[in-house]
């Protein structure tokens, strides 16, 4: 219905979604749905740990013109590894990921542009082009 409404992107596909089902295939359906004259941009976080290798090649493969790279990054971008205050939320910084402290719960990623066009390279091996296509030319589109 949001797209026949004038929507266009996926926000963050695959995280947090309910799974895949091959009776009702949900938002990831509308990668190769037929029934919408118009493209369907996603974005991907593609930072290593959101979204795993597979399902960035399967969603790439299965639409590679509407791939949208994104960081998921927040305001502890460029912090040290520990705990930091972020507004009133306590978050710990480990790696490229961030959680809220004291929990496993992931609270966005601290990863960089660069580093999620390289781990879209690698996980999809889709190509240069293709790769910087999906973190400059098409957010562009959308």
């Amino acid at each position: 219905e949001a797209v026949s409404k004038g929507a266009s992107l996926i926000t963050h596909l695959f995280n947090a979604m309910l799974p895949f089902h091959h009776r009702d295939p949900g938002i990831v359906g509308l990668l190769t749905s037929l029934k919408f004259n118009k493209q369907i941009y996603y974005s991907l976080i593609s930072d290593g740990w959101h979204t795993h290798e597979t399902v960035q090649r399967i969603a790439q493969k299965s639409n590679p013109e509407g791939t949208v790279l994104v960081t998921d990054s927040m305001a502890a971008m460029g912090l040290c590894e520990g705990t930091h205050m972020l507004g009133d939320i306590s978050v710990e910084v480990k790696g490229t990921r961030t959680y809220v402290a004291c929990t496993n719960s992931l609270a966005g990623s601290v990863a960089k542009m660069d580093g999620c066009v390289r781990e879209f390279l690698r996980a999809t091996a889709c190509g240069i082009p293709a790769a910087l296509e999906a973190a400059s030319l098409h957010p562009a589109m959308v």
